[in-house]
C-alpha cells in the first residue's frame, strides 16, 4: 500500500455475513456480479468486525506491505482508509476496499468496482515479477489456450494499491494563494440507514464473531492478540466538505472527502506581505467558481469529459488567471491548475502600458519588478466567465521617460560595470515621440526581436517556462542595445540611425565641430562604464522604411597638438560580427592603437556592443624587400597614406571600414618617402638653428589629409611663428580635396597594384623601379616584388619580398608544420555504443545505437578523420508502427580503406596461411558509407584555429515518429527519473517564479579571440531528410482508451525542468490537431566556404541559420505531404527517382556489360511510379474516407464492429489478393455498423438523459447510416489501391532494413541480461550438404549369376519403365534449398545443384543413399527480426523455381528458430571475442603465441533433420460420427501412404518418399499435436551453420 497523501489504515476481518456474497461451489471468491448488493453491505459488515492491522503514520512516498497472515488467510479481509489533514485533524472513513484479486484486479470491468474503487479513492496497479511451478509437477496444459492459462496463473504480481486524493490543486502561480473550497453533498439512503443501524450492528458482531467456525484459520490470526478486543466503528460524521488552506507557488495541494458526484465551489485570493507587520494578509478574494465534477470522465462516469472549459479569474490588478480542469491519465482523478498564460515582465527601466488585442481593458506597468504583469489573453474579461480564444498579441507604449533609479534595480553592476542612463523625453514642444508598438506574439516561443515604439526601441524575447510553470510563457521587455566601454580611456558616442552615407557624413560633421543641438545626444563613459540606448537620432533627409541603426563613439586620448580632432568611428548594430577600428596619432601617420568592437546578442536578447582593444591586429603589412620603400592606402578618398621602410612590417586595419576593402600598394624612391625628408629637413634645421613648429594634423577623416600641399611638402616641414597661420593652413589641410597630391598620385598611377585581402596565396607582382634608376626619370621597371598573403596567429599578413622562397614555402604546404600534432598518431576505433530502455513488464522498448566510431590521424600528416559508421533508432517492441525510428538511407557499400591497417586483433582472427576469401563468414561484412564523416586538417596556430581544409558528408536519413508510442516511451522514463527528483521538484518550482526577477547580466564576449578560425576550404555535402510523423493515435487504441496523448504531453511538460523540451512539446500538441500523418523530404543543397575567417561560433550561427532558411522555404512540404492529400510530395519524389534511375541505372548496366545485373532501372521504374501512384491513390481515397467517418462520429457513436482506419498508415496489404480482402472486410463492417448505429446512437443518446445527447445520436446515426456505402466504397477503394502497388514491392531490389539486433529476452523479476550478439542486422546460414535416401523395389534385369534375362519377359512399357526407374535412381534430377521466414513468406533459394548417389544397400528394396553439396550462404533479413520467429528450410526438386511463386510441393522440411541460430552464432562470437582478448594481452610480435594461435575459428556445423510436409487438419466435430469417419479415413491414407513407399519411382515420387519404414503399428490419435506427429516422416538431414551479419 502506498499513498501520495497522509493516511491512516485498518484491515478488518469479516464475519460469516459475508459468506452469503460468495459464489456457488467455491470457499474463497466473492460473487461480484452482484456488486451494487456487497458494496452496500460492505459498509454494514465491518462495522464491529476485528481489525487484524492498523498504521496511522503513512506518510507519502513510503509504502507500507500487507501482513502474511492477512494474504494467506481463507477469511475475507476489507482495507479501510482515513485520510489526515495536515493540521492534524482526522476525515471520515472511506469507502471499505475488498481484499481479493477478482475485487482490486476488476477483469471482468465490473462498473460498480470501479466506481467504488473511485470512492474509496485507491489506483491498482499489479506489475509481473516471475513464474513459479504448479503444485502439480506433472501435470500438463492441454491445447495452446490452456497453456497460456497455467503461464497466467503461474505468474507473480506486485500488486500495489495506491491511495490517492479525490481533488488535486496546482499554484502555477509567481505568488503563494489562499483557496477556499466547499462541497454540500446529499447522504444517500443507504447511508442513512446504515448510519441509524449502527449501533445494533456493533452489539451483534461479537455474537457473530463468536458463531464463526475458524478452525482454518487458527494460526492465521497471531496478530489478535495483540489488539485482542480492538473493534472497527466508524464515527458519524459531517459529510459536507469545507477547506480554507494556502498553496504555495508552484505547490500542489490534495483534498480528501470530496464527492466526485457533486459540483465543488472554489474561492481564490493573493497571500501577500504586510508592510507594517510583516504578516500575510489576504484581500480580494474572487468570486466563487463551480467546478463540475460529476462530468469529468472519473471512475463514477465513464462517458464524462475529460477536461471542463476554461474559466478566467480575476485576482487583482494586472493579474489575469485561468482555471483549468482536467483528469489524470493514470489515476482518473480530476486535477485543477490556477495559472496565467503569459507573464510580462518590464526590465528597461522606464514605465510601460500594454494592450491586449480584443480586450478594452488597459495594464500599467511601473517596471519597480516584484510580481510580473500576468495577462490570460482571453476576450472575455468577466471574472468566471469561459474562456474564449482570441488573438495572442499584445502592445506596449512607454508611458515616462527612462530613469536611472528604475534600471538600476535590473542592473548587475558586478558583471555590466557602472550604469550610465542619457535623461530623455517622449515629448518634444508638444509632440509625442512615443507611440504603440506593433503586436507582439505572446505564442511566439523562442522568439527574439525589437519593438519600436516610434521613437524609442526595446527588446521582448518569449521564453517558456518549466516544471508546474510549464503553461506559462514569459515575455521579457528589454532594453534593445547596450554599449560597453571596456577600454582604458573613456569615450563618447551618439546613436544615430539612417543610411550609410548619412551616417558618415553627420559623423565626419561631428570631427569637424558639434552642434549645440547635438550636444545633448552625446552619451560620455568611462572606462568600466556601460550605458543602454534607448533612442536613435534620424540623419536620413527623406526619411527611410527601415532605417539601420549606428553608434558613433570617439576615443577621448590625449594628443599631440591641440588642434587634432578625433575621428568619429561608426558601428553598425544590425551587423553581428566583430568591427576594427584604427586609432592615429596627432603627428606622425602611424596606427597606435586598434579598436574592436564586438556586436553580439546576449542571453536576455539584447544586442551588446563591447568596445575594447584588439590584441590581435586583423592585418599585417610586411615589406621583405632588401631596398624598396612601400607606399599603401586603402582604396578609399577618406583613407590615410602610410609608408613602410624595407625589412618592417606594421599591424593595419580598415581606416573606412564602410569602404573599398582593397588596399593600393606601390613602390616610391627612398628621396620620395617620409624618412628621406624629415632627414633632410632635421639636416637643414641643425644648419639654420630654426625652430621648427610641428603642427598637428589628421590623416584619417573625408574632410582632412595628411598629404602634402600643392608643393607637396609635409606640414612637419612647414615653420611658422604665427599661430592664425598656422590654424589656417591647417583648416585648408582639413577641407575636402578634390585632387590628388603627390603622394597619392603615386597611388593610382599604372606601377601601383590593388590587393584583397580576403585572397589567401600568391598575388599579383608588384613592379618596383631599378636600383641604378632612382629617381625613376625614364619610369622604366626592371623588377618587382612578390607579393604573397597568408594568416599566421590570427592575423592576415600581406608579405613583399625580393623572391618566390616564403611564396613557394607556403604553397608547398612547409609553412603547415603542424609541430607537435604532426607528429602524433591516432587511432581509435570503437565497435560501438548502445542505449536500451527497458519497461516494468519487463520488455525492451526502444533502443538506441551508434556503431564503428572511428578517429583515425595518422603520424606525418594534418589531417584527422573522425566518421559514425550508422546511427539507428529502433523501437523493439513487436507491435510497434515502425520499427525504425531513425535509419540512414542506404548509399552503397564503402570499399575505402579505413585507415586503421597495422596488426590488430580483428585482423589477426584469421591465420595468414588461410585466404580470407575462403572464410564464408566474412564475405558478408562490407561496410555501408558512414552516416556521418568529417575530416579535417588542422595547423597549431597562437590566438586562431587553422583548418586548411575541411570536409562534411552527412549521410540521407529516414526519421519515422509515431508520435503516440514516442509519449509512451517519454511518460515512462519521465516517472522513473521523477523517482530521484521529488526532493528537489519544488527547490525547481521556485527557481522558475524567481526566475522573473533575475538581475540582467551582459557578458561581453571580449575573450573569445581564441576561437577566431581560418578555413581556407570547407565543403557540406548535400543532406537528404526523409520525415514521416504520425500524430494519430493507432488503431488498436480505442477512441474511450486511457491514453490521452495531449493530457500526456501536459504531465510530461509539467515533469520536466527544460524550457526549450517545454516550448517543442508545446508545439506538437499545437500542431497534433492539425496534421495528423505528414511526410515531407526536405533537401538542403550542400555548402561550400573558401577562405573563410571568423569567430567559430559566428561560422556555426551562419550554418544554422542557412538551413533554418532553406527548412522555411520548404514548409510547403508539410502541406503537401498530409495523407489526407494523398502526399503529392513523395509521388512527386517517386516519378523523379523512377524517370532517373530508368535511363542512369540502364546506361550503367549497359556500359557494364551486365556483370552486376539488368534490369534495375526498369524494376525502380515500375516500383516507384505505377506502385508510388496507386499507393497515392489509396493514400487519398483512404482520408477522405477516415475524414467524412470522422465527421458523422460523436460520442453517441460505439466502436463495437466499427473497422480500422481507411488509410493503411504506411501497413500496406502485402499484395493485391490481401488488398481486395482487406477492402471488401472493411465494405462489410462499414455497411453493419452504419445500420447497427442507426439504432444505437439514438439509444447511447437517450441513456444519457438529456435531450441534447438524443439529438446528437439521432443525427450521428442517420448520417452515419447514409454515408456507409460512401466511406465503404471509398475504403475499399484505398485498400485495392494500396495491395496493388505494394505487389510492385516483389520487384523491387533494394536492401530490407532491419533493426540493429532481435529484442532480447528478458527474465521475469531480473535485471537487463547481456547483449550478447551486441549487432545483427541479418543472419547467415551457409549450406552445406544435404543427406537423404531414397527406397525402391528392385526389379531385376538380369539372373545372380550375371546372365542376362530374357526380355521377352517384360512388356516393352514394363522394360521402359524399369529403364527410367534406373536412370533416375543414376541420375536424379537437380535440387534446390529455399529459406524462408513466417513473417515474411519470401523463398530464399540456393542454386540447383545435382544429387550424388553415394551407395545402394542390398535387399528386397533398393535403399540409396544421396549427398547434395551446395556450399552456398542464405541471407536471412528481416525488418523485424525477433528470436521467436520461425524459419523453414524447404528441399525441392528445381523445376525452374522462382523466388516468388511457390506453389510446388517440396520434398521435405526443416523447422528452425531464429532463437536457436542465435545460440550458435552467439557460441562463436564468444570464441572470437576470447581470441581477441588473448591477441590484446600478448605481444604483437611473439611468434610462439601466434603458433599456439593459429587454428581457424569458424561457425560449428549442425546437423537439422527434415521431414516430410504436414498435413494439417482440424478436428471439428460435432458429433461421434463425423469423429469415427474421419478417424478412420486417416487409418486408411496411412495404409496408402505405407504401401506407396514401395511403388516404382514416378517423377513426382521425390515428393512421397522417405527412407523411414513404418512399423504399421497406428498410433492412437488423441489430439491435433499427437497426430501431427503421426504424420511427420524423416526424410534427412540437413548440415547447416550460422553467422551474423552485422550490416
Amino acid at each position: 500500500i502506498s499513498s501520495e497523501i497522509p493516511v491512516r489504515i485498518r484491515v478488518v476481518r469479516l464475519g460469516k455475513t459475508a459468506g452469503k456474497f460468495r459464489k456457488k461451489g467455491t470457499k474463497n471468491k466473492m460473487d461480484l456480479t452482484k456488486s451494487k448488493a456487497l458494496l452496500v453491505a460492505l459498509k454494514r459488515i465491518v462495522e464491529g468486525s476485528p481489525v487484524v492491522f492498523e498504521r496511522s503514520d503513512i506518510e507519502p512516498g513510503t509504502p507500507v506491505p500487507l501482513p502474511l497472515d492477512v494474504l494467506n488467510s481463507t477469511h475475507f479481509h476489507v482495507l479501510l482508509i482515513q485520510p489526515i489533514s495536515e493540521h492534524g485533524n482526522t476525515n471520515s472513513w472511506r469507502d471499505p476496499v475488498l481484499l481479493t484479486k477478482e475485487y482490486l484486479y476488476n477483469t471482468e470491468n465490473l462498473r460498480d468496482v470501479t466506481r467504488n474503487h473511485t470512492r474509496s479513492g485507491i489506483v491498482v496497479t499489479k506489475d509481473r515479477l516471475n513464474s513459479h511451478l504448479t503444485r502439480r509437477k506433472n501435470q500438463r496444459p492441454q491445447g495452446p489456450g490452456n497453456f497460456n492459462r497455467q503461464i497466467l496463473l503461474r505468474t507473480a504480481w506486485d500488486t500495489n494499491i495506491n491511495i490517492v486524493p479525490f481533488f488535486m490543486l496546482t499554484n502555477s502561480l509567481p505568488f503563494p494563494i489562499r483557496v477556499r473550497t466547499w462541497q454540500t453533498t446529499e447522504q444517500e439512503e443507504e447511508d442513512m440507514t446504515w448510519a441509524m443501524e449502527q449501533s445494533q450492528l456493533a452489539q451483534s458482531s461479537d455474537n457473530n464473531n463468536m458463531g464463526e467456525d475458524s478452525s482454518d484459520d487458527e494460526d492465521d490470526y497471531t496478530m489478535m492478540s495483540r489488539i485482542p478486543d480492538v473493534v472497527h466503528l466508524s464515527e458519524v460524521g459531517q459529510k459536507d466538505h469545507y477547506s480554507d488552506d494556502e498553496i504555495g507557488s508552484g505547490e500542489t495541494r490534495n483534498f480528501s472527502g470530496v464527492s466526485l458526484q457533486e459540483p465543488i465551489y472554489l474561492q481564490i485570493a493573493q497571500v501577500v506581505k504586510s508592510p507594517v507587520n510583516s504578516r500575510e494578509v489576504s484581500f480580494l478574494w474572487s468570486s466563487p467558481m463551480s467546478i463540475r465534477l460529476e462530468k469529468m470522465k472519473t471512475g463514477m462516469n465513464e462517458r464524462g469529459s475529460k477536461r471542463l472549459p476554461k474559466s478566467v479569474l480575476d485576482l487583482g490588478d494586472n493579474c489575469d488567471c485561468v482555471v483549468d480542469v482536467s483528469v489524470e491519465s493514470k489515476t482518473k482523478i480530476p486535477s485543477c491548475t490556477v495559472y496565467s498564460p503569459y507573464w510580462v515582465m518590464n526590465k528597461t527601466g522606464t514605465k510601460l502600458e500594454y494592450k491586449v488585442a480584443g480586450q478594452t481593458k488597459r495594464y500599467l506597468d511601473s517596471g519597480l519588478g516584484g510580481l510580473p504583469l500576468m495577462i490570460h489573453g482571453s476576450k472575455s474579461e468577466a471574472t468566471n466567465d469561459k474562456y474564449k480564444r482570441n488573438a495572442k498579441e499584445i502592445s506596449i507604449i512607454p508611458v515616462e521617460s527612462p530613469s536611472k533609479k528604475l534600471a538600476d534595480l535590473w542592473w548587475d553592476s558586478s558583471t555590466n560595470g557602472e550604469l550610465v542612463v542619457k535623461k530623455g523625453s517622449i515629448k518634444v514642444n508638444g509632440r509625442d515621440l512615443v507611440g504603440w508598438s506593433d503586436p507582439i506574439d505572446m505564442d511566439g516561443v523562442g522568439v527574439n526581436g525589437e519593438v519600436w515604439c516610434d521613437s524609442y526601441v526595446f527588446n521582448a524575447k518569449i521564453v517558456s517556462l518549466a516544471g508546474a510553470f510549464h503553461r506559462c510563457n514569459m515575455i521579457n521587455i528589454t532594453p534593445r542595445f547596450v554599449v560597453k566601454n571596456t577600454l582604458h580611456m573613456p569615450i563618447s558616442l551618439v546613436p544615430l540611425e539612417g543610411g550609410g552615407h548619412e551616417v558618415l557624413h553627420k559623423a565626419a560633421q561631428f570631427r569637424k565641430l558639434i552642434d549645440p543641438s547635438n550636444e545633448s545626444a552625446i552619451i560620455n563613459l568611462k572606462p568600466g562604464e556601460s550605458t543602454p540606448l534607448y533612442q536613435f537620432f534620424d540623419v536620413t533627409s527623406g526619411g527611410m522604411e527601415k532605417p539601420y541603426r549606428w553608434v558613433a563613439f570617439r576615443v577621448n586620448a590625449a594628443r599631440f597638438g591641440p588642434t587634432f580632432k578625433p575621428k568619429w568611428h561608426v558601428i553598425p548594430c544590425d551587423d553581428k560580427e566583430t568591427h576594427m577600428f584604427g586609432e592615429h596619432d596627432g603627428c606622425f601617420d602611424t596606427m597606435v592603437s586598434i579598436i574592436a568592437a564586438k556586436v553580439h546578442e546576449s542571453d536576455f536578447g539584447s544586442t551588446l556592443i563591447s568596445i575594447s582593444h584588439s590584441t590581435v591586429p586583423p592585418f599585417r603589412i610586411e615589406n621583405r624587400s632588401n631596398d624598396h620603400y612601400l607606399r599603401f592606402v586603402q582604396d578609399d578618398d577618406q583613407a590615410v597614406v602610410f609608408e613602410l621602410a624595407p625589412m618592417n612590417s606594421c599591424a593595419y586595419t580598415w581606416d573606412n571600414p564602410m569602404g573599398k576593402k582593397k588596399l593600393r600598394v606601390t613602390v616610391i624612391p627612398k628621396s620620395e618617402s617620409r624618412e628621406r625628408m624629415l632627414e633632410e629637413a632635421v639636416n637643414e634645421r641643425e644648419e639654420a638653428a630654426s625652430t621648427v613648429v610641428s603642427v598637428a594634423t589628421n590623416d584619417c577623416d573625408e574632410s582632412t589629409t595628411s598629404d602634402d600641399a600643392a608643393d607637396g611638402i609635409h606640414p612637419l616641414l612647414q615653420t611658422t611663428n604665427d599661430p592664425a597661420e598656422a590654424q589656417e593652413k591647417i583648416r585648408a589641410l582639413n577641407k575636402t580635396t578634390p585632387y590628388r597630391t603627390r603622394r597619392r598620385r603615386a597611388l593610382h598611377s599604372r606601377n601601383a597594384r590593388v590587393y584583397n585581402l580576403r585572397q589567401i596565396g600568391r598575388n599579383r607582382d608588384l613592379p618596383c623601379p631599378s636600383p641604378k634608376d632612382p629617381e625613376m626619370k625614364n619610369m622604366t621597371m626592371k623588377s618587382h616584388l612578390v607579393s604573397h598573403s597568408r594568416i599566421v596567429a590570427g592575423t592576415k599578413i600581406l608579405s613583399f619580398s625580393d623572391s618566390t622562397w616564403i611564396a613557394d614555402q607556403v604553397e608547398a604546404g612547409l609553412m603547415r608544420k603542424g609541430g607537435d600534432f604532426k607528429r602524433a598518431v591516432c587511432k581509435i576505433n570503437i565497435q560501438g555504443v548502445g542505449l536500451y530502455i527497458m519497461d516494468d513488464f519487463p520488455r525492451e522498448t526502444l533502443g538506441v545505437v551508434v556503431r564503428d566510431i572511428q578517429i583515425i590521424k595518422p603520424t606525418g600528416s594534418i589531417e584527422t578523420t573522425f566518421r559514425v559508421r550508422h546511427f539507428q533508432v529502433d523501437a523493439m517492441l513487436p507491435n510497434a508502427r515502425y520499427p525504425i525510428i531513425i535509419r540512414p538511407l542506404p548509399l552503397g557499400v564503402d570499399r575505402r580503406d579505413d585507415g586503421a591497417s597495422g596488426p590488430s586483433a580483428a585482423n589477426l582472427i584469421i591465420p595468414q596461411s588461410v585466404p580470407v576469401k575462403e572464410c564464408f563468414w566474412k564475405m558478408n561484412e562490407e561496410k555501408p558509407i558512414p552516416v556521418f564523416e568529417i575530416a579535417a586538417s588542422y595547423v597549431p596556430q597562437e590566438n586562431m584555429t587553422w583548418v586548411p581544409s575541411c570536409r562534411v558528408d552527412i549521410s540521407p536519413l529516414k526519421i519515422q515518429v509515431d508520435v503516440d508510442y514516442l509519449l509512451r516511451i517519454m511518460g515512462m522514463v519521465i516517472s522513473s527519473v521523477s523517482k530521484y527528483q521529488s526532493e528537489n521538484k519544488h527547490a525547481g518550482n521556485l527557481n522558475a517564479a524567481e526566475k522573473a526577477n533575475e538581475p540582467l547580466q551582459y557578458v561581453t564576449r571580449g575573450q573569445l579571440n581564441i576561437l577566431m578560425t581560418y578555413i581556407e576550404k570547407l565543403h557540406i555535402s548535400p543532406v537528404y531528410l526523409d520525415f514521416e510523423l504520425n500524430i494519430k493515435a493507432d488503431d488498436q487504441v480505442g477512441s474511450d482508451a486511457e491514453f490521452d496523448s495531449n493530457l500526456t504531453l501536459h504531465s510530461i511538460a509539467q515533469s520536466t525542468d527544460s524550457a526549450a523540451l517545454s516550448g517543442v512539446l508545446s508545439w506538437v500538441i499545437s500542431v497534433g490537431s492539425n496534421f495528423a500523418h505528414v511526410s515531407p523530404r526536405f533537401e538542403f543543397g550542400g555548402m561550400t566556404y573558401s577562405d573563410k575567417y571568423c569567430d567559430f561560433i559566428d561560422m556555426i550561427y551562419e550554418i544554422v541559420i542557412s538551413y533554418i532558411i532553406q527548412l522555411v522555404k520548404q514548409a510547403y512540404k508539410v502541406v503537401f505531404s498530409m495523407q489526407l492529400l494523398g502526399d503529392p510530395s513523395a509521388l512527386v519524389h517517386q516519378w523523379k527517382t523512377g524517370v532517373r534511375d530508368l535511363f542512369v541505372k540502364t546506361r550503367e548496366e549497359i556500359a557494364a556489360g551486365g556483370k552486376d545485373g539488368i534490369g534495375k532501372g526498369v524494376t525502380s521504374a515500375v516500383h516507384n511510379i505505377f506502385g508510388g501512384t496507386l499507393h497515392a491513390f489509396g493514400r487519398l481515397t483512404g482520408g477522405i474516407a477516415d475524414t467524412i467517418d470522422s465527421i458523422t462520429t460523436n460520442e453517441t457513436t460505439s466502436n463495437h464492429l466499427k473497422p480500422k482506419s481507411a488509410s493503411s498508415n504506411g501497413k500496406y496489404p502485402e499484395h493485391a489478393g490481401d488488398g481486395i480482402v482487406q477492402g471488401a472486410d472493411y465494405f462489410a463492417k462499414t455497411m453493419v455498423h452504419g445500420f447497427a448505429g442507426l439504432i444505437g446512437n439514438p439509444y447511447r443518446g437517450a441513456a444519457s438523459g438529456s435531450v441534447t445527447g438524443f439529438a446528437k445520436g439521432v443525427v450521428s446515426g442517420v448520417t452515419g447510416f447514409a454515408t456507409s456505402p460512401f466511406v465503404g466504397a471509398l475504403g475499399f477503394t484505398a485498400k485495392v489501391a494500396d495491395g496493388l502497388g505494394s505487389t510492385t514491392k516483389y520487384l523491387d531490389l533494394g536492401v530490407i532494413e532491419a533493426r540493429c539486433r532481435p529484442s532480447r529476452s528478458v527474465p521475469w523479476g531480473r535485471p537487463m541480461s547481456p547483449n550478447g550478439l551486441s549487432y545483427i542486422k541479418a543472419v547467415g546460414v551457409r549450406i552445406h550438404t544435404v543427406r537423404y535416401q531414397k527406397v525402391r523395389r528392385r526389379i531385376k534385369a538380369a539372373d545372380p549369376d550375371g546372365e542376362s534375362v530374357d526380355q521377352s519377359e517384360f512388356t516393352s512399357r514394363e522394360y521402359k519403365k524399369i529403364a527410367y526407374a534406373e536412370e533416375r535412381r543414376k541420375n536424379p534430377p537437380l535440387k534446390a534449398l529455399s529459406l524462408v521466414h513466417d513473417k515474411d513468406k519470401y523463398h530464399h533459394i540456393t542454386k540447383p545443384i545435382k544429387p550424388k548417389l553415394l551407395t545402394d544397400m542390398p535387399g528386397a528394396a533398393v535403399l540409396s543413399h544421396y549427398a547434395v553439396t551446395f556450399e552456398e550462404t542464405l541471407i536471412l533479413r528481416s525488418s523485424d527480426l525477433q528470436l521467436g520467429d520461425e524459419v523453414k528450410i524447404y528441399f525441392w526438386n528445381y523445376r525452374g523455381l522462382k523466388s516468388s511463386t511457390t506453389r510446388a510441393k517440396p520434398l521435405a522440411v526443416c523447422r528452425l528458430s531464429v532463437g536457436d541460430m542465435y545460440s550458435s552464432m552467439l557460441r562463436h562470437f564468444n570464441e572470437v571475442l576470447l581470441r581477441q582478448d588473448r591477441i590484446l594481452s600478448s605481444a604483437m610480435n611473439d611468434p610462439e603465441f601466434f603458433a599456439d594461435n593459429e587454428d581457424l575459428i569458424t561457425p560449428a556445423i549442425q546437423e537439422c533433420p527434415m521431414f516430410r510436409p504436414v498435413k494439417k487438419s482440424v478436428n471439428n466435430n460435432d458429433n461421434i460420427f463425423s469423429a469415427i469417419n474421419e478417424e478412420m479415413a486417416a487409418i486408411q491414407q496411412s495404409e496408402q501412404d505405407t504401401m506407396r513407399i514401395f511403388d516404382s519411382d514416378s517423377e513426382d515420387s521425390d515428393s512421397d518418399d522417405s527412407f523411414l519404414h513404418e512399423n504399421g503399428k497406428e498410433k492412437k490419435v488423441e489430439d491435433i499435436a499427437s497426430l501431427v506427429k503421426v504424420n511427420e516422416r524423416l526424410f534427412g538431414n540437413v548440415s547447416l551453420s550460422y553467422f551474423p551479419i552485422p550490416w
